[in-house]
């Protein structure tokens, strides 16, 4: 049975380009280089350019993520040198992706997950460090991190869409799981049907600093320690709050930022998140609670 063309079959119901665009797609090595040629065979209304589409196990262009430094400056040089619409870079296995606009410049997930999210104008589920973009909306559903609670919430209540900022987009139409393909193509849809450049909708888009995830190695501290961490960061912020959630460890918002930390499922790290209305803000306080977090250890 030939299976690739079964899915392609399937994923061009959701191919829905309303103009001719530029795109280039960096498939990291990977396995989406094969659908993708046959998905975009004939163009598709659109001139495609592929960068490491040739499967490679020891993934020589770039590494396996695309989050690695300076994975990306091959897709962002050629999507500026081809003056591309839209540069698309995808990990090794395709369950993630992350995406760089007409200018060369990577684009925040929060904001790939809100331009996903509006047209939906249905409830909606996003990450405990996704930020200031979906605070006020009442159809973001806040969900613990990882894939089988976002599954579980979005089957339970029979949810459209959900996203974390790690490049993981999930989609009811995808049987509730998180595909790359899956989101570029609903990105693509979107960034064909704008009368503007991707760059000038993007920077229309009210602006935050995000430090990225920082990792504080816990050694060998033992779980109390841990949630005297936790007890003590909140106790040290809670004057100050405006909103406190504790669905993935602790979540605080104040006038003009926010942090969030967990610990990681997989590792013995506090992973910590901080988001700012500027970047000066935004370093300030990245260096004020991990400080604080340091003197509690």
């Amino acid at each position: 049975m030939d299976y690739i063309n079964l899915y392609v079959k399937f994923l061009r119901r959701f191919l829905k380009i309303r103009r001719p665009i530029k795109i280039v797609f960096d498939c990291s090595n990977g396995a989406t280089g094969n659908i993708l040629k046959e998905l975009f065979k004939g163009g598709q209304k659109s001139k495609v350019y592929f960068l490491n589409e040739r499967v490679d196990g020891n993934f020589s262009a770039h590494g396996p993520d695309p989050m690695r430094k300076n994975a990306a400056k091959e897709l962002e040089e050629k999507v500026k040198k081809q003056k591309a619409d839209i540069g698309v870079i995808f990990d090794v296995d395709g369950d993630r992706v992350f995406f760089i606009d007409d200018r060369g410049r990577l684009v925040d997930q929060d904001e790939i997950g809100f331009i996903l999210a509006k047209f939906l104008k249905s409830p909606y589920v996003v990450g405990v460090n996704s930020g200031e973009l979906f605070r006020n909306d009442k159809n973001a559903i806040v969900s613990r991190t990882g894939h089988c609670f976002y599954k579980k919430l979005m089957r339970e209540k029979d949810i459209s869409f959900g996203f974390e900022r790690s490049g993981h987009y999930y989609f009811k139409d995808f049987f509730y799981c998180d595909s790359g393909i899956f989101a570029a193509l609903k990105v693509i849809n979107f960034v064909s049907s704008l009368d503007t450049d991707f760059s000038d909708y993007l920077d229309g888009l009210p602006k935050y600093f995000r430090s990225g995830e920082m990792n504080i190695d816990l050694g060998n501290l033992s779980e109390e320690v841990k949630k005297e961490i936790i007890l003590r960061l909140e106790h040290h912020y809670n004057r100050e709050k405006k909103e406190i959630s504790k669905i993935d460890c602790l979540t605080m918002v104040f006038n003009d930022w926010r942090f969030n930390v967990r610990f990681s499922n997989t590792e013995n790290l506090l992973r910590m998140n901080i988001e700012a209305g500027s970047h000066k803000l935004m370093k300030k306080k990245s260096s004020e609670v991990r400080k604080f977090i340091k003197s509690v250890i």
